[in-house]
């Protein structure tokens, strides 16, 4: 029996089948989980198992409507920490959607790389359809009305990233399904770092686990621009990855600035401007998000443990700590004591 579609709420707790948890103190009162848990709807009651899945789900990602059968058989591995999620699902068919009302009830604030292991699975959005195979895999929001049904039989990946994580890589990216090539070059090696992370899940600690994140949120990008590029710009794009290369060599230099990466490029700086403005970004936001990439790396080095924050700040290009402790919140959510706090915490 197939249910029409149903709304399922997001709750505030998961009924987990097995579940692993590391409980990593930062500060007094705040507390970062590390978890691995798997769900599996055979473990209720038969008449139960499509309730229970809607509300796995919709507590997962966020609330969505369900057509499914009430005796749905599914499974979801679940590897999430505070600010990251990967999830491997297997189930039976199924169509979900978020219409208009849905998004502004409850906002989702994150995307989503689909990555389909068996199977294929529809995906409509913004009047489009797209087929997403285990060839490509689609990068998308739920803020967008989103409607997506899969067959019997299907098996897929799904890497939450949180909006202000990949808007910062790039400012660009529409809100509706993008679909990028999973078969080779950036976005093979994507597909590799995902299911490596997944297949080592038990042995990360939470610091190492959103350590791996990040890297992946930054191929995702570097993915992404490559894919949606316009044809015919492989000189363009060999420009592009200089200056990016050279921007993140001497991300710790505090004097680099857009006009010495021309002047040691040997260009313009109005050419290194039009360039970086394709991607949507500019030699003082690249400059600043490499810099940023570099010191969440040595706080989360336990071989720079006795540098304090400011020293970090310092040495990552940054003139000023309050400009530092700023534009690091905005990038990834938390203080750079927190991440040197959970990083210390794991040793």
């Amino acid at each position: 029996m197939i249910t029409p579609l149903a709304w399922a709420p997001a709750r505030a707790s998961v009924d987990c089948g097995t579940s692993r948890s590391f409980g990593i103190p930062v500060r007094e009162g705040v507390v970062t989980l590390y978890s691995v848990d798997t769900l599996r709807s055979n473990e209720h009651d038969q008449r139960e198992r499509g309730d229970w899945w809607r509300d796995q789900v919709s507590s997962i990602h966020c609330p969505m409507a369900f057509s499914l059968a009430d005796s749905y058989q599914g499974t979801l591995e679940h590897q999430h920490s505070d600010t990251y999620q990967l999830i491997r699902w297997w189930g039976e068919a199924e169509v979900l959607s978020r219409t208009a009302a849905d998004i502004r009830r409850h906002p989702h604030g994150a995307y989503e790389l689909l990555i389909p292991v068996r199977g294929e699975v529809i995906l409509e959005q913004d009047r489009r359809e797209a087929t997403i195979t285990p060839a490509v895999m689609a990068l998308t929001s739920l803020d967008t009305a989103t409607v997506l049904r899969h067959g019997d039989g299907f098996s897929s990946v799904a890497f939450v990233i949180p909006r202000d994580r990949i808007e910062a890589r790039v400012p660009t990216l529409p809100h509706a399904g993008t679909v990028l090539d999973a078969t080779s070059g950036l976005g093979r090696i994507v597909v590799d770092v995902v299911s490596s992370l997944r297949r080592e899940r038990h042995e990360l600690t939470g610091s190492q686990f959103d350590a791996i994140a990040d890297r992946i949120v930054d191929l995702v990008a570097l993915t992404y621009n490559a894919d949606t590029a316009a044809p015919c710009v492989d000189v363009q794009e060999g420009l592009v990855t200089a200056i990016r290369r050279f921007v993140r060599e001497n991300a710790h230099d505090p004097n680099l600035t857009g006009a010495v990466v021309a002047t040691r490029l040997g260009w313009s700086l109005r050419h290194v401007q039009a360039q970086l403005q394709r991607i949507g970004t500019t030699p003082s936001d690249l400059i600043r998000e490499e810099r940023l990439a570099l010191a969440r790396l040595r706080l989360q080095d336990r071989g720079w443990s006795h540098q304090s924050v400011t020293q970090v700040a310092y040495s990552s290009g940054f003139g000023d700590l309050s400009t530092f402790s700023n534009a690091y919140r905005r990038a990834f959510g938390e203080r750079p004591s927190d991440t040197r706090s959970a990083a210390s915490e794991n040793d």
